[in-house]
């Protein structure tokens, strides 16, 4: 029998894997990317929204800073939004509120483009950049307002209250060197301005475009118009009569600064507190542009002084109402600066650039150094026709100013006057640069007035008494235009007047909705023009308002504006033609009515004030102050009476209240934040 043996079966044995297979490993990686992709868009994420919410904080603080500068600044202004409306004592000091062309709606509907199909507005960031604000204000409580002066200044006051010739040995250091001095008062100015080409100034001030591009119209897909940089500048100036020497040479001129001469290395002499003191082309003493001009003296003559110290201060004038010679200047007072003529960059034009002919007499009355008008004005649309009003001087009602309508002189930037010596050891000179800087990358320093008779539009045309409005348009508003035609055709629209901040002379500005009530473009796509249809003549209705500056809807300047703003001299007429337009709320003077001097009409068939000097109006049978002799002069309405005067505020109406508005950037992030300050008079 045979005995069958089986084998037992093997053992499984587990395999031990000692690593990952190639799909494990391509799965880990793939997994290991998402997620380090993930993380980085997480910290990218995170990063840019620190980034973002640093750049609006910085906007948000800068604004802070500047409203809250500006606010506590009108706080302390010394007199009342109230214009001098007759002969009555002026206020101490002064309130000025100057209108430039551009407005908030320029830059949409100068700058709209559809190229592409759609509507684009890349530019409509920028706001209204061309005002200028100034004031005079008293320090509160214990504050203090602070300034430079040349030594020698207070040496040579020290030496005359102690009766002694000045030496400037006598005294401790060097007579140039830059003191700092206090005062309760002081004359405060707030302006935008641009960085320009240096080769344009001083003869023609262009500033920088995009590219550098100045030349406006040239076609170049780069250029817009509007200044690649804006600043706002704060200028602060010591109102100090007390500074001014009143014996010796100096006896017969009321009181002034005393002059005083520095010797360069290179040889030329550097005059201190001299009005005209201009170097030519062909002068020994070097300046940035080499082609300063005497002949220009009346436009920027009083900048290098305005470098050379932080005081309030005007030119002496003679008994002809022209600056003495030697172009003496003298620290102002309060009262001084009453007077506009007396003013931080304030001129008067000669009358041979403004009148024609070969004398310099009659000049216009007192406005702002400005340059010519911002360039974006000159856009026009694909078929060259203008969007702005023509230029002057023109027989047009509504004009665009060819010139004093810019922004303020570049001369009058402290470190920025190209136009006088290039020494780098002058303190008063180039280093002076960013001392009266507020901040940079502007977009917008817009001035408004309230004008309580400001036209509303509204398109809630049920109920024009309801409270509840759906879309309101204002005259500040790029579609102002076509709500106010709509309201004349008896439209869907209906008019609120309810009042509103406006700019200045909002319905003739050249950058504005309105631009008149003439047929102009719409916009820069507009292939023709947009006429008014008035069946009713009820654009009266729209465009007369206390601070318009409008009186009538007429086709001739001499009759379609305010009285007022004519005989204030902010705007002239040679004939028909404007020559001069500078709209500006001014709480004025009566002086100009007992000055011995004519400020009227000096042509019948023109108008607007003009400054003469006494033989003139002699010759011309003129009546000189007859608003204030103690006669009837025009046989009706009494003795001086307001049919009298000479000249009057610019616009007569007390302002309620004036708004600052300040627009800024952060150019990389494209960021924009704007703020305003509401101010309602003392």
């Amino acid at each position: 029998m045979h005995e069958t043996q089986h084998l037992n079966a093997p053992k499984s044995v587990p395999i031990v894997r000692a690593g990952f297979t190639l799909v494990e490993m391509l799965v880990a990686m793939t997994v290991t990317l998402l997620m380090m992709a993930a993380l980085a868009r997480a910290f990218a994420y995170v990063g840019t929204q620190i980034q973002e919410s640093r750049a609006d904080t910085q906007l948000a603080t800068s604004l802070r800073d500047i409203t809250t500068k500006l606010q506590d600044d009108l706080g302390q202004c010394t007199v009342e939004l109230k214009p001098n409306t007759g002969l009555e004592e002026d206020q101490n000091g002064y309130f000025l509120y100057y209108e430039g062309p551009v407005t908030d709606a320029t830059s949409s509907l100068f700058r709209a483009d559809n190229s592409s199909g759609t509507l684009q507005l890349n530019d409509a960031r920028y706001g209204d950049f061309d005002d200028y604000i100034a004031f005079t204000a008293v320090a509160k409580g214990s504050q203090w307002f602070r300034g430079k002066v040349p030594r020698y200044i207070l040496n040579q006051k020290s030496a005359e209250v102690a009766g002694v010739p000045y030496a400037a040995a006598n005294f401790a250091g060097d007579p140039f060197d830059a003191v700092t001095i206090t005062s309760k008062y002081a004359e405060i100015i707030y302006f935008a301005s641009p960085e320009y080409a240096i080769g344009s100034v001083p003869a023609n001030p262009a500033y920088l475009d995009v590219d550098g591009d100045t030349d406006f119209g040239s076609g170049a897909a780069t250029e817009n118009g509007l200044p690649d940089r804006i600043k706002i500048h704060r200028r602060v100036l010591l109102i100090r009569p007390d500074l001014n020497l009143n014996t010796g040479v100096y006896a017969n001129y009321g009181g002034v600064l005393p002059k005083n001469s520095k010797t360069l290395a290179s040889g030329g002499t550097h005059h201190f507190m001299q009005a005209d003191d201009w170097p030519n082309a062909n002068a020994v003493t070097p300046t940035i542009t080499g082609n300063a001009n005497a002949a220009d003296g009346w436009l920027y003559g009083m900048a290098g002084v305005h470098q050379q110290c932080d005081l309030s201060v005007r030119r002496i004038l003679n008994d002809d109402g022209l600056p003495i010679s030697g172009g003496f200047v003298a620290a102002n007072s309060l009262a001084d600066l009453s007077q506009p003529h007396n003013r931080f960059a304030h001129v008067r034009v000669p009358g041979n650039l403004l009148i024609g002919g070969s004398n310099p007499y009659p000049t216009s009355m007192p406005v702002l150094a400005l340059g010519g008008p911002a360039t974006i004005l000159s856009a026009v649309t694909s078929d060259s026709t203008r969007l702005a009003p023509g230029n002057t001087p023109t027989t047009s009602t509504i004009v665009t100013p060819n010139w004093l309508s810019g922004f303020i002189r570049p001369e009058f930037v402290l470190g920025n006057d190209l136009s006088h010596i290039n020494d780098p050891n002058d303190p008063w000179g180039l280093q002076r640069i960013g001392e009266d800087l507020v901040t940079n990358n502007v977009l917008g320093f817009d001035v408004q007035i309230f004008d309580p008779g400001a036209a509303l539009f509204s398109d809630n045309p049920a109920d024009a008494t309801s409270a509840v409005i759906q879309e309101t348009v204002g005259p500040g508003d790029a579609g102002y235009r076509n709500a106010v035609q709509a309201w004349l055709n008896n439209g869907v629209v209906s008019k609120r007047e309810k009042g509103a901040f406006v700019d200045l002379a909002y319905p003739i500005l050249a950058g504005g909705a309105m631009r008149g009530w003439q047929p102009r473009r719409l916009d820069r796509r507009s292939s023709s023009d947009f006429t008014f249809t008035d069946s009713n003549n009820k654009m009266a209705g729209v465009v007369v308002s206390p601070f318009s500056g409008i009186r009538a809807v007429t086709a001739d300047p001499r009759t379609a504006y305010q009285d007022a703003l004519l005989r204030s001299g902010r705007m002239a007429t040679s004939g028909q033609n404007v020559v001069l337009f500078q709209p500006a709320f001014d709480t004025y003077t009566s002086a100009y009515e007992k000055d011995g001097f004519y400020q009227g009409v000096v042509n019948p068939n023109s108008r607007g004030s003009l400054w003469t000097p006494p033989v003139f109006a002699v010759n011309n049978n003129l009546t000189v102050d007859r608003g204030a002799n103690g006669l009837d002069d025009d046989l009706q309405f009494g003795v001086d009476d307001f049919n009298e005067r000479e000249t009057l505020a610019p616009f007569l109406n007390q302002a309620e209240a004036v708004r600052v508005t300040v627009r800024l950037e952060n150019p990389s992030l494209r960021f924009v934040r704007q703020a305003s300050v509401d101010y309602r008079g003392k």
